[in-house]
């Protein structure tokens, strides 16, 4: 600060002063902390679950315009003196919740930011609340928040009266009563209880409205776990909360959406279910049941979470994951098990089903039995399952196909937390970390989905390459046996035949390359991240040794040893950059001519030294083992399927216990007719029976964000190329899976 500015500065009077807060700041909070009319009545909802309601009754009565009709939202539970009144309800961003995280009754609260309230606020222009402790006196609030829009009222100009009296609306005999009974809900808890009246509505209500309230509410609440399932935990053992919504004076066409507030009935025996519980390393507990062909199978213990050098900061959590098949033949089949009785569906069931299904799927987030927004709602896609099925179609499922629950608690899942505007939880680790869990969860379903709708081969048929139909051989044999005096016709197929088979070795060539592609993209991923470091240590070098140079207290010699120091090392790091600039040298492009020779010992060292930072990050041991075979295959395409089949034996490895043997063995042997082998063992899990038919298919993937490309990549490059195969061989060097890839054409 310039002395000129220090002396006016000095001169200028001192004071003090306060923020004084306009009184439509309210409305505006409300408006925009807020979303939508929906979760404004949620958050009413919630405030009533909070306190200890066993029963929540919406009533909108009519006409719905806007100024007009009323929304009373009333509750059983433990209501309000007014000292409550004042602390909790009218105390704006309170942490009376924060610091009293559960409620009489034993419930984790669900609101702590002290905005719920504002809910009122959004939803119409007048608000009378009335509410009742048990033995106590009543206390009416009436505010009108029209009067929070004045443009020259400040917050603190606006009155706010309350009036205690004798039991009224919650007396034995009063309102209260008469409403329950009219929904005929006689066990809510008589004497105590709030009703929040609002009334000149701030918009219109229409059917379209009501059925999304309707339906969030269905899916408010924590489900009940569904049969068979290993969630059953002490939170089922919660008193029972009941919403009720009733409908009074609209117009017709509206009443089938009143009622209590339950799950669709169709929608309770999904094709496919996996249930869990993942603890706090990300290790989980999974059951599986599905319909078609019928099974019910204890999975048993999974690591879900793969990273070896840090714990998942999401979890303790329960799940449950409900998925159909959405093809007419299983949706045929669903609705006739529910109604045994009935003819074959129409095309109306079929598609009020699926109309259904859209409408309620997605994945919601439960914490401590109440849901959290907006996940699971119509268009929320939080775990990406759009895009995960665009990218592997035949082998992931989509959004509208699944209904699932995941619980969370408050006190187990700290990171967890809600954004300012009530919807949705902070971006961050913990959030990632949840992802990436539920969706290694759900490949176990995936999985199992595939085998089920994909029957296996038979034994002895031959997964194939991809051009080994590619032939019209028995063609023209059958057509010589039945023309044979045809020889246009035998020369017109030799001729086609020819023509396909060129057509065939150009398009070998064109996967050779693209192979090639799929496996530089991992290479190059390594080469700037270890070049990086490098250039960085390299400007290092130059910028202190500068420094160093120009120092005057140095002596010649001195300056000379500090030069000589510097060259070594920006030679070492000159090395470094050049050995990565030899990784990727294979994959420059498909050479003219027959390969040079090379040592199979030295392409696997590559191999392991390209994913050796992957592997280390795992927390698996890379090794070679063998002898060195002089082979004359392409370089980059026996490395593209190394590095294939070890990425591959890392991960599995990887989802090993941890304390368990995480090591991953790679070794070359050449067989009595020339073949070369490849071998790649694990001491994984191995792969399971299920699904061992299915693993070369492509894009069939057990990782939680595989393709399904890498073996069938790896697999068609040994087949189409090399007159080979790859296979997965019952015994190996270790106890998991082994893997190994045979080379018969072209190898020496």
């Amino acid at each position: 600060m310039s002395a000129d500015v220090q002396q006016s500065v000095s001169h200028e009077p001192s004071g003090s002063g306060a923020l004084r807060p306009k009184a439509r700041l309210l409305r505006t909070l409300g408006s925009d902390l807020i979303s939508s009319d929906k979760v404004a009545l949620i958050e009413l909802v919630k405030n009533s679950y909070d306190a200890d309601a066993s029963v929540v009754l919406i009533r909108f009565h009519g006409p719905l315009e806007e100024g007009k009709g009323r929304i009373e939202v009333w509750d059983d539970g433990h209501g309000m003196d007014v000292a409550t009144l004042q602390r909790s309800w009218l105390d704006i961003a309170t942490d009376t919740k924060r610091r009293r995280p559960r409620s009489d009754g034993g419930r984790r609260v669900l609101g702590e930011k002290g905005i719920g309230r504002l809910a009122a606020a959004r939803l119409g222009h007048e608000m009378m609340l009335v509410t009742r402790m048990t033995n106590a006196d009543e206390v009416k609030l009436l505010i009108d928040w029209t009067d929070f829009d004045r443009e020259d009222a400040y917050l603190d100009q606006i009155e706010v009266a309350w009036e205690v009296g004798a039991p009224d609306v919650f007396s034995d005999s009063g309102a209260a009563a008469d409403t329950f009974s009219a929904a005929d809900n006689e066990t809510w808890h008589h004497g105590r209880g709030t009703v929040v009246q609002i009334d000149r509505l701030s918009r219109a209500w229409d059917r379209d409205d009501l059925l999304e309230l309707r339906t969030a509410l269905t899916r408010l609440i924590r489900p009940r776990p569904g049969t068979g399932s290993s969630l059953a935990s002490a939170e089922d053992a919660e008193p029972d909360f009941q919403v009720i919504l009733e409908l009074v004076d609209v117009e017709e066409g509206l009443e089938d959406l009143a009622g209590p507030i339950e799950p669709s009935s169709e929608l309770q025996t999904p094709h496919y279910r996996l249930t869990g519980s993942v603890d706090a390393q990300g290790s989980a507990t999974l059951r599986y049941v599905q319909q078609d062909p019928p099974l019910q199978e204890d999975i048993g213990v999974k690591q879900l979470w793969t990273e070896e050098k840090r714990s998942p900061q999401a979890g303790p959590f329960d799940f449950e994951i409900n998925v159909w098949d959405r093809d007419k033949t299983a949706i045929q089949r669903t609705l006739q098990e529910a109604d045994a009785e009935s003819a074959a569906p129409s095309a109306k069931d079929l598609k009020g089903f699926r109309d259904t299904l859209s409408e309620v799927a997605g994945v919601s987030i439960y914490r401590d039995g109440f849901r959290v927004l907006p996940f699971g709602e119509s268009g929320d896609d939080w775990l990406g399952l759009d895009l995960r099925r665009v990218q592997t179609p035949t082998r992931r499922v989509s959004n509208n196909q699944v209904i699932g629950h995941v619980f969370i608690g408050a006190d187990t899942n700290e990171g967890l937390k809600d954004q300012s505007n009530r919807e949705g939880i902070l971006a961050g680790t913990a959030y990632s970390d949840l992802q990436t869990l539920v969706k290694a969860a759900l490949v176990e379903l995936e999985t199992r989905r595939y085998t089920a709708r994909h029957p296996k081969r038979e034994p002895g048929e031959s997964k194939g390459g991809l051009f080994e139909r590619f032939d019209l051989g028995e063609i023209r044999t059958a057509l010589a046996q039945s023309y044979p005096g045809d020889k246009r016709l035998i020369g017109l197929i030799d001729e086609k035949n020819r023509d396909i088979q060129e057509g065939v070795t150009e398009v070998q060539n064109v996967l050779s390359r693209y192979s090639r592609l799929a496996t530089l993209g991992a290479l190059i991923d390594r080469v700037l991240h270890d070049g990086r470091t490098v250039v960085a240590r390299l400007k290092n070098i130059a910028r202190f040794g500068t420094r160093d140079l120009n120092k005057k207290s140095l002596t010649d010699g001195e300056k000379i040893e500090l030069a000589l120091e510097a060259m070594s090392e920006t030679t070492t790091q000159a090395e470094l950059l050049s050995s990565l600039f030899k990784q990727i040298e294979p994959f420059g492009g498909r050479k003219r001519g027959r390969p040079k020779e090379i040592s199979t010992s030295d392409v696997i060292d590559k191999a392991i030294s390209i994913l050796q930072q992957e592997a280390d990050d795992r927390g698996v041991e890379l090794t070679r083992e063998g002898e060195a075979v002089a082979v004359k295959l392409d370089e980059a395409e026996l490395l593209t399927v190394l590095i294939n089949l070890i990425q591959n034996a890392i991960y599995w490895t990887s989802t090993q216990a941890k304390g368990a043997e995480r090591k991953v063995i790679a070794a070359a042997r050449l067989n009595d007719d020339s073949s070369l082998s490849i071998v790649v063992s694990d001491s994984g899990p191995g792969v399971a029976e299920g699904v061992r038919h299915h693993i070369f298919d492509p894009y069939f993937s057990s990782k939680p964000e595989g393709v399904g490309l890498g073996l069938s990549i790896a697999g068609n490059l040994v087949e189409d190329i090399y007159e080979g195969e790859l296979t997965l061989v019952d015994e190996g060097p270790l106890d998991g899976a082994t893997f190994e890839a045979t080379f018969r054409k072209r190898v020496q």
